[in-house]
């Protein structure tokens, strides 16, 4: 799947754009690992992994959240669904030993 990673990017500061393109870097390459608790969430709210895919492709925001438990940047990436639904994600961004990993912690 080939995502449009342009969108609404002018509205960001420059480390929220880069924060951003990091996310979206390890999701078009597979470095990412999903939660359990962002698992049980998507169920709970009926939201689909292309519910994620198109809030990261089109955000309307994203907002720093400062650190996470581990002393990892938080950030808060806010979007709508293809149903037109609000949805907000909070991910970390963190380094293993093959680079940049985005961890996704919960959505509301």
């Amino acid at each position: 799947m080939r995502l449009n990673w342009s969108i609404f990017q002018w509205s960001m500061d420059a480390k929220a754009r880069r924060a951003l393109t990091v996310i979206r870097e390890c999701v078009a390459e597979g470095c990412y690992l999903v939660l359990p608790h962002f698992t049980h969430r998507m169920e709970e709210r009926g939201f689909f992994w292309p519910d994620v895919l198109a809030v990261i492709d089109s955000p309307s925001s994203v907002r720093d959240d400062g650190r996470d438990r581990y002393g990892r940047p938080k950030w808060i990436v806010a979007g709508k669904t293809a149903d037109d639904l609000d949805i907000e994600l909070v991910c970390a961004i963190d380094t293993d030993d093959r680079g940049r990993l985005t961890v996704f912690i919960t959505l509301y």
